[in-house]
C-alpha cells in the first residue's frame, strides 16, 4: 500500500532554487540581497497604508501612529463608560438616586 502525499504548498523547487543561489556567498551579500527583496515585498504588500506625501523617513510610522492614536481612543471611552456605571453603582450603596436622575418628589 503506497501513500501519496499532496505537493508542498511552496515546492521543493524554491527551497533548492535559494539554497543554490546563496550557498556560496558570504553572509554580508546574503543579508543584502535578502533585505531589498524584504523591502521591495513588504513596500508591494503594505505600502499602500504609507503616506508618501510629507512623510519622509519615518513614513512607515504612520500606520503605527494611527492604530496607536485609535487604541489610546478607545481605551479612554472605556475607561469613562466604567466609571460612569462605577459612580452609578456607589451612588446606589449610599441611597442616592445616581447619575442622570431626576431628584424624588416631595
Amino acid at each position: 500500500m503506497s501513500m501519496s502525499l499532496p505537493p508542498h504548498p511552496v515546492g521543493v523547487k524554491f527551497w533548492t532554487k535559494l539554497w543554490k543561489e546563496n550557498k556560496d556567498l558570504p553572509y554580508s551579500e546574503v543579508h543584502v540581497k535578502f533585505q531589498n527583496w524584504y523591502g521591495h515585498a513588504f513596500q508591494r504588500k503594505f505600502g499602500r497604508y504609507f503616506y508618501n506625501h510629507r512623510a519622509g523617513p519615518l513614513g512607515i510610522m504612520a500606520p503605527m501612529v494611527v492604530f496607536a492614536f485609535g487604541f489610546k481612543v478607545a481605551t479612554m471611552y472605556y475607561g469613562t463608560l466604567r466609571d460612569l456605571g462605577a459612580a452609578n453603582e456607589a451612588a446606589k450603596a449610599y441611597g442616592v438616586g445616581g447619575y442622570k436622575t431626576n431628584p424624588v418628589p416631595k
